[in-house]
């Protein structure tokens, strides 16, 4: 651990101390999860506190930075893909009041390496799934059957969702699983999130970039996620009746809120073959 630059992870420097020394501490109990996270199994760690998960994911970081190391992935993806360490100790603090982490199991994904930020978005092996409830005749037409392998998409938050970013990941993602993962087969990229709205073009201007971000999907189906789109949204801990809207996008989601309409997560697909044009 003390070779390993964490400095790097963009982390509150008394959080981070205080990470730290815990992992230090601890060091001997934490080695017996070890073998467990790296394979992203987190149901022996829920007896830890925030403070305690997050040292957890600290002490095992090291052991992952070298089976980077070995495939020969770039430290620049290493610690972009571990960036989420802050986000979700932030989203921690924001909706609990709590230092640490709260969301082991997602940054446990990270450890055993089976997600990656390529660039503005996020990247992890998956088999196609199609939300149930499905109301798009699109289902009928997929080329895809429900299972085989893909890659399963993620927007992390924090940052605009510039269209040519985004561009740039998917071609980003194309080349770094065919060099680093080339047995692994899959044909698309498969997504679920409330970006894939299509009443957003009617809402926004056509230019906008989530706009653009949701015709690059074929859309499947969709389901009502209340609770965690308006946290996204509106953030954390934020009474609704004290909701103040600050663009079009906000109007129109505190409209649908206060007519009761729910709130959906689309599921959509791309091929990958469109990135390598």
């Amino acid at each position: 651990m003390n070779d390993f630059n964490y400095k790097k992870l963009g982390l509150n420097s008394e959080l981070l101390a205080s990470a730290l020394d815990s992992a230090k501490r601890n060091g001997n109990e934490y080695r017996k999860y070890l073998p467990f996270l790296l394979r992203g199994r987190t149901s022996k760690t829920k007896k830890f506190t925030p403070l305690e998960k997050l040292a957890l994911v600290l002490y095992a970081l090291p052991s992952t930075y070298e089976n980077y190391k070995q495939k020969g992935i770039p430290d620049e993806i290493f610690f972009s893909t571990f960036s989420d360490i802050k986000i979700w100790c932030d989203n921690a603090y924001e909706q609990y009041g709590t230092a640490g982490l709260v969301n082991v199991r997602w940054l446990a994904k990270h450890l055993s390496m089976r997600i990656f930020r390529l660039g503005r978005l996020q990247f992890e092996f998956s088999r196609f799934a199609i939300l149930p409830h499905a109301r798009f005749k699109n289902v009928i037409s997929c080329p895809y059957r429900l299972g085989e392998k893909c890659i399963a998409l993620h927007i992390p938050q924090g940052e605009k969702l510039d269209s040519d970013a985004c561009l740039r990941s998917f071609a980003s993602a194309n080349a770094f699983f065919a060099e680093y993962y080339p047995d692994y087969k899959y044909r698309c990229y498969n997504v679920i999130t409330w970006l894939l709205d299509p009443e957003l073009e009617q809402v926004l201007s056509k230019d906008r970039n989530i706009v653009k971000f949701g015709k690059t999907f074929t859309l499947l189906g969709r389901v009502p996620d209340n609770d965690m789109n308006e946290r996204r949204i509106f953030g954390y801990k934020k009474d609704r009746a004290n909701y103040s809207p600050k663009n079009a996008l906000q109007r129109y989601i505190l409209d649908r809120i206060n007519k009761g309409k729910p709130l959906y997560s689309y599921n959509g697909f791309v091929s990958k073959d469109v990135f390598d044009r």
